[in-house]
């Protein structure tokens, strides 16, 4: 049965079709939350002519275009989605993440029951699922079918995928920080940004599903700039809470 969240939560995404896999989980992912879920998506593509706006259209997702021949910019991209989003609960949510819908709905809860500001929807296992079990999940839009030790495991203690937070915390602790280029150690900025700013963080349940896909300029081991990313993270990091704050008061993203 589907779960009406759609004056709690909205799940933001920032993509770029830099491959077919990147096009086929996508559709796959919005098929999966859609089936479970009557929730607001908001995706923003960055690209210099848009490849998303039809799948967005099929899909009853709100479609935002950036054109640009920059390098992608997710933060940018989820800040974009932010701003358009009205619900109390946004969901930083990856193209290509799957999650049991008790996982969504639990996290929900604790935040609009005021146990938390920031949640990550899993317990921090981050599998990647191979595509000899996306065509099942497909047909089921169940993730009962996946076998996790033939998946592999690529972070025990992952702060990515999947982050779901108040919306007005978020803003409060300066959204995503836009000095970030593409992926890589922008989620481990804002792990840190918001503890060091107070805010309750917790874990539900069980483990992330990341369908795997071909890695090309939108991966993070593809970046260019992840010497650049680390940097920034490092630089955040070594503020102090009240030098943080004198930040994320220039930020123009934040204001």
């Amino acid at each position: 049965m589907k779960t009406d969240l759609s004056h709690k939560l909205t799940i933001l995404i920032a993509a770029k079709a830099d491959s077919e896999d990147r096009l086929t989980n996508l559709k796959i992912t919005l098929d999966y939350i859609n089936y479970h879920f009557n929730v607001p998506i908001i995706l923003s593509e960055q690209d210099e002519t848009p490849k998303l706006d039809n799948i967005c259209k099929e899909k009853n997702v709100k479609h935002i275009f950036f054109k640009t021949s920059e390098f992608f910019n997710r933060q940018r991209g989820v800040n974009i989605c932010a701003r358009a989003a009205t619900t109390p609960v946004i969901a930083h949510y990856d193209a290509d993440i799957l999650l049991k819908p008790q996982q969504i709905k639990a996290a929900v809860k604790a935040i609009l029951n005021k146990s938390a500001d920031l949640v990550y929807p899993y317990d921090g296992h981050f599998y990647d699922i191979p595509k000899q079990y996306h065509k099942q999940i497909v047909e089921t839009n169940n993730l009962n079918c996946v076998d996790l030790k033939e998946c592999k495991l690529f972070n025990p203690h992952s702060v990515g995928g999947v982050v779901i937070f108040d919306r007005k915390h978020y803003w409060k602790c300066g959204g995503a920080n836009e000095n970030f280029k593409g992926l890589g150690y922008e989620d481990n900025e804002i792990n840190g940004r918001f503890k060091k700013l107070d805010s309750k963080i917790v874990r539900t349940q069980w483990p992330l599903y990341h369908l795997t896909h071909e890695r090309k300029d939108t991966s993070f081991n593809h970046n260019p700039y992840l010497e650049l990313n680390k940097r920034e993270c490092l630089r955040i990091q070594s503020l102090s809470r009240e030098q943080l704050l004198a930040e994320i008061s220039d930020w123009d993203w934040a204001k």
